[in-house]
């Protein structure tokens, strides 16, 4: 540890490129995005189609067992998304630092428990997962309770779900897939920096970077630019957060969030 702070120290000043980084880090997560929202619209259409099929064959629907059923399938998906997220965010990073200008400078000896990192993020999910499962089970009860008002056959009403919700899971599973994955993305790669920070004794600063175009948010758009120190919170419309998607942020600036976190050491140049 002592030699990597020396070679540290008597290594030159570094330059890192906001635009380039930003595209790099957004390159990664949209095709991770892309992937993953196929899966998870697949998983959505079959949970509708089953449950329908049994539901005009048996006439039962309980929204609990539903949420019990979706989760079997939806929890696995969503624990294997996490973990092929923080294994690409921390290539990512240890090939940067590799082969950039700081090179052994930032090849740091430490073997990353990925598993234990995901399952523990994943632990702090699940009750916003199960918030999701609950809610397309909900929506399909109470579209299921109109149909018998209308006085129509179950397999009428079958049919009044499965072409209401197909679409709609649709949607839901890009909305969902773009979140987790950025969320997810986010939280791996203040992790990793933050881990840097501990293990070269460095200080480290963090720059908040909006996408910046018609759709960025009012709050994020202002904190453009924004730059603490590792440790410390930007305020986003308001709200502390550590990092793009930091869940104390709230829906408001968490949900369909594109910003990212530029990560640089305190002796770096940092170039819009």
């Amino acid at each position: 540890m002592i030699k990597q702070q020396k070679r540290l120290r008597d290594f030159r000043q570094g330059r890192v490129n906001v635009r380039s980084e930003q595209r790099r880090q957004l390159a990664l997560r949209n095709n991770l995005e892309r992937r993953f929202s196929k899966r998870l619209n697949t998983l959505f259409r079959k949970f509708v189609r089953v449950q329908m099929f049994l539901f005009s064959e048996y006439g039962i629907y309980e929204r609990e067992n539903a949420v019990r059923i979706l989760n079997e399938d939806f929890f696995p998906l969503m624990l294997s998304q996490y973990k092929r997220v923080f294994q690409a965010i921390y290539k990512m990073n240890e090939n940067k630092y590799k082969n950039n200008y700081k090179q052994e400078a930032y090849v740091f000896d430490r073997s990353v428990d990925i598993e234990n990192l995901v399952t523990q993020y994943f632990n702090t999910r699940q009750l916003i997962l199960t918030g999701i499962s609950f809610h397309l089970a909900d929506r399909i009860s109470k579209t299921i309770e109109q149909g018998r008002a209308d006085n129509l056959t179950l397999p009428q009403i079958a049919k009044l779900v499965t072409e209401k919700f197909l679409p709609i899971g649709f949607s839901r599973a890009n909305l969902i897939a773009r979140t987790e994955t950025h969320n997810a993305a986010s939280f791996a790669n203040h992790s990793y920096h933050n881990t840097l920070q501990q293990d070269l004794g460095i200080t480290m600063v963090k720059r908040w970077s909006a996408t910046n175009d018609a759709r960025t948010r009012t709050a994020h758009a202002e904190a453009n630019g924004q730059t603490v120190l590792m440790d410390e919170d930007f305020e986003v419309g308001g709200a502390p957060m550590g990092y793009a998607g930091d869940p104390r942020g709230g829906a408001k600036n968490v949900i369909n969030c594109r910003c990212v976190i530029i990560y640089a050491d305190e002796q770096d140049i940092v170039l819009d």
